[in-house]
């Protein structure tokens, strides 16, 4: 019987993991172990003794990280150190989560696990610097995955869906305005946990690999068939990342697709029409 640790419990991922996996799974919640602290990290995972280690614990603010650097290096990097250390002397296997921000998205098409990582911004980086802490251990595998999204959490889907229903029920004529220059894959975290779970039954082994939904669309294109797979009568206008005015620079395309031997996600569209109904379903 396989013995799963999760950190990042309650988040989007971690919850996709708890709802499907068999075995023993000790979920680490942050507000019970906060990853920052070596010695916590090691007791937690020197007494469960896992087979397998899900690291989907991390700081995903991007603009947060900007403005704060090194607290996002804490937890993205060193945190990730802490469990590499607290693995050692084992045979446990660690699949820790990254992202398509390792990449500038100046290539114009999706990025492949051999392509050079250059962020251009602070999550990036630290997220960067997370993979590496990661594979200094040699039973590591590092799944970069792009615009997570579930019916769980904050993410961009509830946040668009949410918006627009409250528009609607005001029947407000106030548009919903959406970066159109950045480019991506969305990716449901039920279809990744599924996929990160059959590749781990197929024998998933060391080394960096690529897992996000098929298909691209800018974050406008995806706003738009939020509302219009929502049936809702609001505008959608796109903007441009500079209109936006975020404090972090993003890739202006970033989209994910792998060169190797993986399970395929679905195309972005059908995952999206499922969630949204998810969504729409649980407020009636």
């Amino acid at each position: 019987m396989t013995r799963w640790f999760i950190t990042g419990g309650g988040g989007q991922l971690a919850t996709e993991f708890v709802s499907r996996l068999e075995g023993e799974v000790f979920v680490a919640r942050e507000e019970y172990l906060d990853i920052r602290d070596a010695n916590a990290v090691r007791i937690a995972l020197g007494g469960f003794a896992p087979d397998i280690v899900l690291h989907t614990a991390a700081y995903t603010n991007v603009d947060g990280a900007e403005r704060d650097e090194e607290t996002a290096f804490a937890v993205n990097a060193l945190g990730t150190r802490n469990i590499v250390e607290a693995l050692r002397g084992t045979r446990a296997q660690l699949i820790a989560f990254s992202t398509d921000y390792v990449f500038d998205g100046r290539k114009g098409t999706p990025y492949v696990e051999s392509d050079q990582p250059n962020p251009i911004n602070a999550y990036g980086r630290t997220k960067l610097a997370g993979e590496r802490e990661a594979l200094a251990w040699s039973r590591s595998t590092v799944v970069r995955t792009a615009w997570l999204y579930s019916v769980t959490g904050t993410n961009f889907v509830k946040t668009i869906l949410n918006a627009a229903r409250e528009r609607a029920r005001a029947r407000s004529r106030e548009p919903l305005r959406v970066v159109a220059d950045q480019v991506g894959s969305p990716t449901a975290a039920a279809d990744l946990a599924e996929a990160v779970q059959e590749a781990v039954q197929r024998g998933l082994g060391p080394g960096i690999f690529h897992l996000a939904g098929s298909g691209t669309c800018s974050w406008y294109e995806l706003a738009r068939e939020i509302v219009a797979w929502a049936d809702l009568p609001v505008e959608v206008v796109p903007i441009t990342t500079a209109e936006a005015g975020r404090p972090a620079p993003r890739p202006a395309f970033s989209a994910l697709t792998s060169e190797r031997d993986l399970p395929r996600l679905p195309d972005w569209r059908e995952s999206l029409h499922v969630v949204v109904d998810q969504l729409l379903g649980d407020e009636t």
